[in-house]
């Protein structure tokens, strides 16, 4: 466990030269009234470093007022000889091995992902930032730069809406990660273009997933109510056809299970078994 979180450690270091909030420790408490940094404010506060320096630096987890939860934080002294303590905003959970930021539903520094030190998974949050600009399959032309991965996509209409619900496994971020991905998306009946809309709260729906080869297991992520179900881990790049992705969806009704389960007739790769109003599908 140390190791992880030494490992943890030197990950949320590296979110902070980017957005570390410079100032009065922070930390959680539900009554606080504090208002949360913008990105430009922890960008801001980050540059503040140049000017005054910052050496012998330690970083270590420090209390909360939650329990269980303990924040990252770091020491140093400035170019002045000058004491500093400052708390990272990205938090630890001592229980379940989460590390996620002051906004939980929206990724340590609003990056819109957190990060699991005992499974070593990396996820997206709820919230993330690409939730507002939803999908386009343009997005997979765009990815090819830096991601290589396989993808599935299944196109059905229901109750005024057309849907659609993608799949992804293989290598991401320049080859570094390894994961999965099952998407929630839809739009007004009669859109033109290729644009959908991330689904909302209300349409979010319980979603587990594995990915695996006959060599390792990956990633295994619980069912979850989402819109996005993702997991990555650091790896070794992979052929993206030597894995397999196991997942379950469970729609609102068996009526809409079944529309989705009409449209998976497309892609003959992937094997669908319907129970009632839950999917499960093998990849």
């Amino acid at each position: 466990m140390k190791r992880l979180i030494a490992v943890v450690m030197s990950i949320v270091m590296l979110f902070s030269a980017m957005a570390l909030p410079a100032g009065a420790v922070q930390t959680m408490s539900d009554n606080s009234g504090e208002k949360e940094n913008t990105f430009l404010d922890n960008m801001i506060n980050a540059f503040s470093f140049f000017k005054y320096g910052i050496n012998d630096t330690r970083v270590y987890l420090g209390p909360t007022e939650k329990e269980n939860v303990s924040e990252f934080c770091i020491d140093y002294t400035d170019n002045a000889g000058a004491t500093k303590t400052n708390g990272l905003g990205a938090y630890y959970n001592n229980v379940t091995g989460e590390v996620f930021g002051f906004n939980y539903d929206r990724g340590v520094f609003d990056s819109g992902f957190a990060y699991n030190a005992i499974s070593g998974q990396f996820y997206a949050t709820k919230d993330c930032w690409q939730r507002d600009l939803g999908f386009t399959p343009l997005f997979d032309l765009l990815a090819k730069i830096a991601f290589n991965y396989t993808t599935r996509r299944f196109f059905f209409d229901y109750e005024g809406k057309e849907w659609m619900i993608q799949i992804w496994k293989g290598n991401y971020a320049f080859n570094l990660f390894v994961g999965g991905e099952v998407g929630l998306y839809n739009r007004p009946e009669g859109r033109l273009g290729l644009h959908y809309d991330c689904v909302t709260d209300e349409e979010m729906m319980p979603i587990s997933m594995k990915v695996y080869s006959d060599k390792r297991s990956y990633i295994d992520r619980e069912e979850l109510v989402t819109w996005w179900q993702t997991g990555f881990v650091l790896a070794n790049p992979v052929n993206p056809r030597s894995l397999t992705m196991e997942s379950s969806i469970t729609f609102p009704s068996e009526e809409m299970c079944s529309a989705f389960m009409e449209s998976t007739k497309l892609n003959c790769d992937v094997k669908c078994i319907q129970d009632g109003a839950t999917v499960s599908f093998i990849w």
